[in-house]
């Protein structure tokens, strides 16, 4: 029963986030803490039930380390500091898979991370190229601009390639089997798909996530560029005003749906890279 109790939580407060960010780009912060609350309340009373203390002891020690992982990302200016607390959420809930899903190998905190590294990287190509979609003209400029990196991005996969073709060679003489080993040439492939994609998402962070704007123009949540993912509060919106002129604001991916899919693809299916490699973790 707590399982379930504990998975509801995070499917309501994470599609309740999820939704508010599509929306309207932010969600109230008193979401997250009352799932973080929610979330010890019915861990504290499993931990009774069962008279196992560790069962809460792991939510709060999980959380915390979740929760300052996303915050060093917020102050590193990498995202809003709700999805720093959205990921603190996760550890809160779930620092074990509560029967859901059993690792055989990685300990399921690690299994969270990986799975939400993973989807957060789908879901940002996903992401930029609906972006791209909606502004062609923008995006017709892109490839202009990635004609002055084809040699770098060429060398750059040469590179990668003769590391996979030196690794397969002793793994092929360290008596791996064959199928084990063919797996590996999809690595250069990959790499060439990410590498793209990194010039793909910087153009699209310089050329769509940000605009020049007249002051009079912004409103609650709006961020500035080179501040920390905080959102503009009225009051500083007024104070703003007064000194006129023009300021660069950012938007930033509407990160929130990612929580939800990371939460479910990780109790119902498990470790995506198992998944990936054929391996059973």
């Amino acid at each position: 029963m707590f399982n379930w109790l504990l998975l509801l939580t995070g499917i309501v407060g994470f599609g309740l986030a999820a939704y508010w960010d599509l929306k309207t780009t932010e969600f109230p912060d008193w979401l997250p803490y009352s799932m973080i609350v929610a979330a010890l309340l019915v861990r504290g009373a499993y931990a009774w039930v069962e008279q196992n203390l560790s069962i809460l002891f792991s939510s709060v020690f999980v959380g915390l380390v979740f929760l300052g992982f996303g915050l060093a990302l917020y102050y590193a200016k990498q995202w809003g500091d709700g999805d720093a607390w959205l990921l603190g959420v996760l550890g809160f809930l779930f620092p074990d898979s509560a029967g859901f899903f059993a690792s055989r190998f990685l300990p399921f905190p690690f299994v969270l991370i990986f799975n939400f590294f993973f989807v957060a990287f789908v879901y940002l190509i996903i992401y930029s190229l609906v972006l791209g979609i909606k502004s062609p003209k923008t995006a017709k400029k892109f490839f202009p601009e990635l004609k002055n990196e084809w040699k770098r991005l060429t060398g750059y996969s040469i590179f990668i390639l003769a590391v996979t073709c030196t690794l397969s060679i002793y793994m092929y003489y360290m008596n791996v089997p064959v199928q084990d080993i063919h797996g590996m040439f999809l690595f250069p492939v990959l790499f060439v798909f990410v590498l793209l994609f990194a010039y793909y998402g910087k153009f699209v962070e310089k050329n769509l996530f940000r605009k020049r704007i007249p002051v009079e123009k912004l409103r609650p949540g709006d961020v500035l560029v080179n501040e920390k993912w905080k959102g503009l509060t009225k009051e500083d919106i007024k104070k703003l005003k007064k000194k006129g002129g023009y300021v660069w604001i950012k938007e930033g991916v509407r990160f929130a749906p990612v929580f939800i899919i990371t939460l479910l693809v990780s109790l119902f299916y498990g470790n995506m890279l198992g998944m990936l490699l054929g391996f059973g973790f």
